[in-house]
């Protein structure tokens, strides 16, 4: 999107077809989050404390590009009046960054809880603008020109927070003229402070990203918008001449409602129609998780989705018109929070389903793999049922870390590859925290057992790693991608996963959630590698490629190109609770959403889809919500391995989704975009 693009409005109303979907959202705030209220009340209340214990330091950890800043004593906290404002005596943690004025920077607040699961937040408040005590509220932020974002911004008096399950995540971005304080806090209580002061260049400002718009884009349709503040975190599948999309949505008409639901859509390459469907969302997570995955072979798509009591899959056999089987799979007498589920469904119709979920047990976290087979097809050998084998645990790590969404993928000869990662938090001897990275690939060739082997680490937090498989058996390539503190880094194993050589990291600091594709063309290996940019205005998707992989040589692309600027003056304006009070202070940012996107390869292309979010920072402070909770279902079921691998022939396609949904909206804040890539 340019500077160019139509004025973004605040909330437009929209009609949504399924009107059972609507009125499944239209509830009251669950009381599931009754319990929480006493807890954010004590962590975010503004009376005074009135005790003169040592304040902790908040369970929160600032990273820039990744990497967890250590805590400065050196810092002088605000003075006393300030202290007074938010209720404490003093500051556990500080933190000290210098920007030069009007220049763009921007760094993480992260708050995380052991097993990746309970109620996390982070929650921020302006204390100091220029040397005084800021007067306007949380608006004072947009004034000094300070953007908070995040997955599910909501407001308690005058504190900011993002809500996760397990883990938060807030991104403090902006261009500022004086020196700006701010008090960071979570649900553990405790105090940091970050002074923010115009002065030299530092970590939090990111350099431009020096390469050229990509030269190969075939096409670029905007296929979807919303207002709601719930959507997001798209997954993409294709199949035939449609391309099926999974996203997080919330109310189109009533944006900034807390319930969301999942989003099926599809677009028809042949005609350019978009239909769809949904079904309700009940995930306990507001959106840090991106806890739904989507595959699909001729005319089986497989829908994924991590919830409070496990993994439910559920299975068209007709391209999405209907979905015939659901199933959990997990134990259903044991409740436990599954995170980050994968899917990758093989030339035969195996279906690999990878996720995390804690035991119950331990309280540790298991990387647990569910594999199904076909077990009944129709007249056209297209699948009608499946079988799934139970959860085997792949890997097993302490409750302290965060697990990454895992890459899964099949070779054409019925290997399977897994590339998965997590960042494990742990204090330091000054009292700080620190977060260690690792990633791990599981190989395991058809019918044989599994390798696994770290591929790497590094202090830092890390996101997502992806895996690509070329060949098939004793020629099995696996290709590796992951972040690290200088960008994202390539490793490739040419022995089955038994050993990986590391390449050189490309895309700069702040580099992060590759996806890695490997084709053959022309008698060359091809390998893609889509990644985000924390550029200076924001969130870029960008492109690297070896057009020939055996000569070492890389090109690098963008996709998409970050924007921040001035916000126009906006009237007083009609919301679902109230009126919006006028503007005309604050930034305009424009960038690729949180883990905005997802790839796919389909035959000599690659095929994304991304979330591009405009939004005012001063609404942004004007307006805020509160996240939910839900419920799950249940089935299951056993299979027989077949002997052989053999691919499946393509059965006639069937037609799909063909319900329609509303036409895109240019003045929304997300705009869903699908883009084909030579």
């Amino acid at each position: 999107m340019s500077p160019g693009t139509p004025p973004h409005r605040v909330t437009r109303l929209v009609f949504v077809d399924n009107a059972a979907m609507l009125a499944s959202l239209r509830r009251p705030l669950p009381t599931s989050l009754l319990p929480l209220l006493p807890l954010l009340a004590a962590a975010c209340g503004s009376g005074g404390s009135g005790s003169s214990e040592p304040v902790p330091a908040a369970r929160v950890v600032i990273a820039v590009d990744g990497e967890v800043v250590p805590d400065d004593p050196g810092v002088v906290p605000p003075p006393l009046p300030y202290r007074e404002q938010i209720g404490v005596d003093g500051f556990g943690a500080r933190h000290r960054f210098t920007t030069p004025a009007g220049e763009p920077f921007a760094f993480d607040l992260i708050s995380w809880t052991e097993g990746a699961s309970g109620g996390t937040q982070v929650s921020v408040q302006h204390v100091g603008d220029a040397g005084a005590r800021p007067t306007d509220g949380v608006a004072s932020l947009a004034r000094a020109g300070v953007v908070l974002s995040g997955a599910g911004l909501w407001q308690n008096g005058q504190w900011i927070n993002v809500y996760g399950d397990g883990f938060a995540r807030m991104t403090v971005r902006g261009r500022i003229e004086t020196e700006q304080v701010l008090a960071v806090t979570n649900e553990a209580g405790g105090m940091t402070v970050v002074v923010i002061a115009i002065g030299d260049e530092s970590s939090i400002n990111q350099p431009e990203p020096q390469v050229p718009p990509h030269p190969d884009v075939l096409s670029r349709d905007t296929i979807y918008s919303s207002d709601a503040w719930n959507f997001g975190l798209p997954a993409i599948a294709v199949s035939g001449d449609r391309t099926t999309i999974v996203a997080y949505e919330g109310d189109r008409a009533l944006g900034m409602r807390p319930e969301r639901y999942e989003l099926r859509l599809q677009h028809d390459a042949t005609t350019g129609a978009v239909t769809g469907g949904g079904a309700v969302e009940t995930s306990s997570d507001s959106g840090n998780w991106r806890d739904h995955e989507i595959a699909a072979l001729y005319n089986v798509l497989a829908v994924a989705r991590s919830e409070v009591d496990g993994v439910t899959l559920r299975l068209s056999f007709d391209r999405g018109a209907t979905f015939g089987q659901e199933v959990v799979l997990t134990d259903p007498d044991v409740w436990e929070q599954s995170r980050l589920v994968q899917l990758a469904i093989a030339a035969d119709y195996t279906l690999a389903v990878v996720f995390w979920q804690a035991d119950p047990m331990t309280g540790s976290l298991q990387l647990r793999l569910v594999e199904g087979r076909v077990q009944a097809v129709d007249a056209t050998n297209s699948p009608t049922w499946f079988t799934f084998d139970a959860p085997q645990v792949l890997y097993t790590v302490p409750a302290n870390a965060t697990p990454m969404v895992s890459g899964v993928a099949w070779s054409e000869g019925g290997d399977l590859a897994i590339g998965f990662g997590l960042s494990t938090f742990g204090p330091t001897p000054d009292g700080g925290w620190r977060s260690t990275a690792e990633f791990h690939g599981a190989v395991r060739p058809w019918g044989g057992a599994f390798t696994i082997r770290e591929i790497d680490r590094e202090e830092f937090v890390g996101y997502d790693p992806s895996v690509a498989a070329l060949g098939q058996g004793s020629d099995l390539r696996v290709f590796c991608a992951y972040e690290l503190r200088d960008g994202v880094r390539l490793a490739v194993s040419d022995d089955a996963g038994q050993s990986w050589t590391r390449l050189d990291a490309f895309g700069g600091a702040g580099a992060h959630n590759p996806s890695v594709f490997a084709r053959e063309l022309g008698g060359v290996t091809v390998v893609d590698v889509l990644y985000l940019v924390q550029a200076p205005a924001g969130v870029e998707l960008h492109h690297a490629r070896w057009d020939d992989f055996a000569q070492g040589t890389r090109q690098d692309f963008s996709l998409t190109t970050a924007v921040m600027e001035t916000s126009p003056p906006m009237p007083s304006r009609p919301t679902p609770y109230g009126f919006c009070a006028p503007y005309d202070f604050g930034l305009r940012t424009t960038q690729v959403g949180w883990l905005g996107y997802d790839a796919v390869i389909d035959g000599d292309e690659l095929v994304v889809v991304y979330d591009e979010v405009t939004q005012d920072a001063a609404f942004v402070y004007f307006a805020m919500w509160s996240p939910w909770n839900g419920t799950g279902v249940l089935a299951g079921g056993d299979i027989v391995l077949s002997p052989n691998f053999g691919a499946a022939t393509p059965p006639p396609l069937a037609p799909g989704m063909a319900e329609p949904l509303p036409p895109v909206d240019p003045a929304h804040a997300h705009q869903l975009v699908l883009t084909r890539i030579q």
